[in-house]
């Protein structure tokens, strides 16, 4: 029963996670292929351009990697366990959580700029097609 169960466990989050690891691979492959090009095949005057397209591909891909594993459920999901802390997380945390209600706009802000860790993920996709752009213009 408890294979059964492990199994599932992994199934169940290989489906969800599909996406992001076809994602992965496609950016580690053009990220190798950016590096080989700059390397190998590139005008003096790009190579430049063309190995920090690279990196900043294997940033993201680095990015994505850390979320596929599920490092940033486990950091959620550790101040979240009722048994450890039975009132809710530690005081410093606490005070990153609560909202004022007399300052809704500002709330709403912060709670979507630092608490919600899918704003920052696409914060970083964003920040990567910028760089991206930047490097070539």
């Amino acid at each position: 029963m408890l294979r059964w169960w492990v199994n599932y466990q992994y199934w169940k989050r290989d489906t969800i996670r599909f996406e992001y690891r076809a994602v992965l691979i496609f950016l580690l492959i053009l990220a190798g292929a950016c590096f080989v090009v700059g390397w190998f095949f590139a005008a003096p005057e790009v190579r430049g351009k063309w190995i920090n397209s690279a990196g900043l591909m294997f940033d993201v891909g680095g990015v994505i990697q850390l979320h596929i594993s599920g490092l940033f459920d486990e950091i959620v999901n550790k101040y979240g366990d009722a048994e450890k802390y039975p009132y809710g997380p530690p005081s410093h945390i606490t005070r990153k959580i609560i909202d004022d209600p007399d300052r809704p706009i500002k709330m709403w802000i912060r709670t979507h700029l630092f608490l919600e860790s899918t704003g920052g993920f696409y914060l970083l996709l964003v920040g990567f097609a910028f760089q991206l752009m930047g490097t070539w213009v």
